[in-house]
């Protein structure tokens, strides 16, 4: 229900008032960053859409349609997410019971707390397949159970291959009669032209500090002072400020790879270097991948801090202490190359290279900048 998604008032009510004036989108993107409420805001406008009790400013929750979509089993709701192929025809529907069961814990979530309620390898990568496409069509084509519309959401549709690209760009440019796609992304850009150019964009800001405070206020218990600090630190993103509550042994030792990357790459220890490129190279792509954006990250906020601008610093206590005396090392004139060669890095992973290769190269980067 609304009542439930963080912030993001101005959207509900024109969610809500597309509805009330008929003049509904068939097709619409919501986009936004992980935690920010993309996939909670396209969740509880379709339960509003479906809602068949006393509906206003919400949907009712206690008709049978709300009961049935708040357990996700609502006959004219229908999911699409990537996965791994562990079968001939990987869709969706292999794997519909834990997407459910991460739905009931929450709807602010990444990709890799999917992996993981998956109970994938670490070297696996998700997509949705051509195959789903078929599968798609086949439920589209049927008419509503209960509703007067059969909704299609899909959670991050930039992991489509092309070839399900291309097949569901059909249905959407000629949609079923009361078909509504509601398309949850967190790259928009990395959808192809042809289907984007067909979506009703809804863009999706952070959340307001003040909004966060206030919910981990109420949720957590916690005190003033630090509600206000994850508040801060977590930029916007539900996701994030849960996981600065909730501390992860990830965390931690993705912060501890970084300090021990910056410290011998400083001293220039080559066989020290060896054995942190062969220890990083072991952990898996997803791992490394986030990694990489947590030392994208610290690069950016140590060089902030040097600028003396608390309110644009967004580091927790244990960033902070090692970031007093590491921050004069990244300045104006290598800042935007170590950036660029950790984005690198992360591409290159992605795209399943050589992860010793990678690391060394990285290392032997970060000395040239660092100390020159």
């Amino acid at each position: 229900m609304f009542k439930d998604v963080i912030g993001h008032e101005d959207i509900k009510q024109r969610l809500i008032h597309s509805l009330q004036t008929g003049r509904i989108s068939h097709a619409q993107l919501f986009a936004g960053e992980t935690g920010y409420g993309s996939l909670a805001l396209a969740l509880a406008f379709a339960q509003y859409v479906c809602c068949t009790g006393d509906k206003k400013d919400d949907a009712c929750g206690n008709c049978p349609s709300c009961k049935k979509m708040q357990k996700y089993i609502h006959p004219d709701l229908h999911f699409v997410f990537p996965v791994i192929r562990k079968a001939k025809s990987p869709v969706s529907d292999e794997y519909i019971e834990e997407w459910r069961h991460l739905l009931s814990r929450t709807n602010y979530f990444s990709l890799e707390e999917w992996y993981a309620e998956m109970g994938v390898e670490d070297n696996a990568q998700a997509a949705i397949y051509t195959e789903e496409s078929a599968n798609i069509l086949r439920k589209l084509s049927l008419k509503s159970f209960e509703s007067d519309y059969k909704i299609l959401v899909m959670w991050l549709p930039e992991k489509m291959n092309p070839e399900c690209s291309n097949k569901l760009l059909k249905i959407i440019e000629e949609p079923y009669d009361k078909t509504l796609f509601l398309l949850v992304s967190e790259q928009p850009g990395q959808i192809i032209n042809t289907i984007q150019s067909r979506l009703q964009r809804i863009h999706i800001p952070p959340l307001k500090q003040e909004d966060l405070r206030q919910r981990l206020l109420l949720e957590k218990g916690i005190t003033e002072e630090k509600a206000a600090e994850y508040a801060h630190v977590a930029s916007g993103s539900w996701y994030r400020a849960l996981r600065l509550f909730n501390e992860t042994d990830e965390q931690i030792y993705n912060q501890e790879q970084f300090m021990s990357l910056m410290r011998l790459c400083w001293e220039r220890k080559m066989l020290p270097v060896n054995e942190w490129v062969s220890e990083l190279s072991s952990i898996g792509r997803e791992r490394q991948k986030s990694f990489l954006l947590h030392a994208t990250r610290m690069l950016r906020e140590n060089f902030v801090r040097n600028f003396g601008l608390d309110p644009l610093n967004y580091m927790t206590g244990r960033e902070k202490q090692f970031s007093l005396r590491f921050s004069p090392y990244i300045h104006e004139g290598n800042v935007l190359s170590l950036t660029d060669e950790f984005e690198q890095a992360y591409s290159d992973i992605s795209r399943n290279g050589n992860a010793k290769i990678i690391f060394t190269d990285l290392c032997i980067k970060v000395m040239q900048n660092i100390r020159p």
